[in-house]
């Protein structure tokens, strides 16, 4: 079974899947030149990655544009990212595309309410003095069935995913091609 690891940033999972010798393949993605050096960095550093029979690949590319063959990865994770994605629709469609019929997609992302509560924190602890910086490069999930649409939207089947809020906003999504 192949494997992707998109927006692999600094391969925390990455390794974790390739550890688990339960994929033939990897595929470490990310946009940032600079996540796949620390990445590489890391897995290098790593004896038991060495010794996996999993081959494993780290490769630069956009998320709303995957360099793969159309139904060609068992599996896909996206771990904390898909609120970094710049096209999220686009992002979601190549997903669905790449992924083979009973493919699955895994990831993880947060609710709009939760950048509120960690914004309201930094303040607190800024002496309640505003953020210079702006969060504008994030996207803003306002609900759970926000996301369901978008995944209805790329492709996936209502009866295929599964939406579970933890806590202030975390969101875990399981969906199948």
């Amino acid at each position: 079974d192949v494997l992707v690891d998109m927006s692999c940033a600094t391969g925390l999972f990455t390794r974790r899947f390739t550890k688990s010798n339960e994929y033939s393949r990897v595929i470490a993605c990310d946009y940032s030149d600079s996540m796949l050096t620390e990445a590489r960095r890391r897995i290098r550093a790593d004896p038991e990655i060495a010794s996996s029979p999993t081959k494993l690949d780290l490769v630069r590319c956009d998320v709303g544009n995957i360099p793969m063959k159309t139904d060609s990865v068992d599996a896909f994770h996206a771990g904390a990212a898909m609120h970094c994605w710049p096209e999220i629709e686009s992002s979601l469609k190549e997903i669905h595309r790449v992924l083979v019929p009973g493919g699955r997609y895994f990831a993880t992302t947060f609710l709009g309410n939760y950048f509120s509560t960690v914004a309201g924190a930094e303040k607190a602890s800024n002496g309640g003095a505003e953020l210079e910086t702006s969060m504008q490069a994030f996207q803003y999930f306002p609900s759970e069935e926000f996301l369901r649409d978008l995944l209805l939207d790329a492709g996936f089947e209502n009866d295929k995913i599964s939406l579970e809020v933890l806590g202030m906003g975390c969101v875990i999504m399981r969906c199948e091609k």
